[in-house]
């Protein structure tokens, strides 16, 4: 089967590195995956964008302050790529982050006229029709329909896309059923619940202090851990992070950060991004207790990797994450994002070492794994039977 992934990062974010990964598993089950990217050209992927390259064409988008040639360069490229291409099969995985490039819905649109179309939801910016990738939900979405805002909506960009006429249908999934959920409430179109896969194979406990020596970590004492693309990020809440440690008595534990934008801090660890799968791996089973501080989420890969390396999670309660914790088994859920609760989670959480030691293997059990594979077959093959 010859399936086109599109995705608007290569490297950069969950959404990327959730595609790759599927991409891995469906190269290994003998299927033909050719991945499509906004932000990297390279021989492993093609890139499509409509930013023009640096000079005249870059100049009078300065001058003239529009940009909508970009997006009219991407959709004649997408094009002539699918008529090239031929896919059985198009799977869209992030489109939100591609916007500077010109990708926009439109991409679905013109896709489902050349093959049947996947689209899996890797936040709730298809859910509106504006810019926001995360709002707060209303506190009964009562099957009307609302925008980011909060407000009554026109129709979201999956109505747009989906009402349209096509040739071939769009299949909406989520990593998550809280977003698989808010998808039906939102948009009305049914929403299939496809996890993220990692591979267990890979992400595997291991030697503790072997993995913090490969780190230049302290041997001994309580290590607490978090990340992140970028710590700048306000929705990754690490400023509540900071507030919480901040007022924390634990002089046996120290924090360790990894990610952009951070910076060395007395009594902390900074590794700096994590570029490879190899360092992320060693940096899990270095952690005692892994914290995500985010304040709204899908179905972060970075819990799902420490939880198949065998490493606590410590997050409030939003999203999608309740179904990946289950609170006092394989971790600790914040019923309320604070820096005061999560200060208290993490008092609680580092009170008793040996607990966080007896939880490493109901971790490692509750971990999701490759497994999914003969899920994703089906899901691939439903939706090609369309063609």
């Amino acid at each position: 089967m010859r399936i086109l992934f599109l995705q608007d990062h290569f490297k950069i974010g969950g959404a990327a590195r959730a595609a790759n990964r599927l991409a891995s598993v469906l190269r290994e089950k003998g299927q033909e995956v050719t991945q499509v990217v906004g932000d990297e050209k390279s021989d492993k992927v093609h890139q499509l964008s409509g930013k023009p390259p640096r000079g005249w064409g870059r100049i009078f988008e300065c001058f003239t302050r529009q940009t909508s040639g970009r997006v009219t360069t991407v959709n004649h490229r997408l094009e002539k790529l699918l008529n090239t291409q031929k896919p059985d099969c198009i799977w869209f995985h992030n489109l939100a982050g591609g916007g500077k490039w010109g990708w926009t819905e439109d991409m679905v649109t013109i896709a489902r006229t050349h093959a049947p179309v996947l689209w899996t939801l890797h936040d709730m910016w298809a859910l509106g029709n504006d810019d926001q990738s995360y709002w707060q939900e209303p506190d009964g979405a009562g099957g009307e329909k609302w925008n980011g805002a909060g407000g009554r909506s026109q129709g979201s960009r999956i109505e747009r896309v989906c009402g349209k006429g096509g040739n071939y249908p769009v299949t909406i999934t989520a990593p998550s059923r809280w977003l698989a959920r808010l998808t039906q409430e939102i948009t009305g179109q049914a929403c299939a619940v496809f996890p993220n896969v990692v591979d267990r194979r890979f992400f595997s406990n291991g030697d503790q202090i072997e993995a913090r020596r490969r780190l230049g970590l302290p041997e001994q004492g309580l290590l607490v851990l978090a990340g992140a693309d970028s710590l700048a990020d306000r929705r990754k809440g690490f400023d509540l992070l900071r507030e919480a440690w901040t007022g924390l008595s634990v002089g046996h534990a120290k924090l360790t950060l990894f990610g952009r934008c951070g910076e060395r801090r007395a009594g902390e660890h900074y590794l700096g991004s994590l570029k490879t799968d190899e360092e992320l791996v060693a940096a899990y089973r270095a952690a005692d207790l892994y914290v995500h501080p985010a304040r709204m989420e899908n179905a972060p890969c970075q819990i799902q990797e420490s939880l198949a390396c065998g490493t606590p999670v410590l997050a409030f309660a939003v999203g999608g994450i309740p179904e990946m914790i289950k609170n006092d088994q394989n971790g600790f859920l914040c019923s309320s994002v604070s820096g005061w609760t999560l200060g208290q989670s993490l008092k609680k959480a580092l009170a008793d070492a040996t607990r966080l030691k007896e939880m490493r293997e109901v971790c490692r059990q509750s971990s999701r794994n490759s497994a999914i594979d003969k899920k994703c077959i089906k899901l691939l093959k439903e939706t090609a039977s369309f063609h």
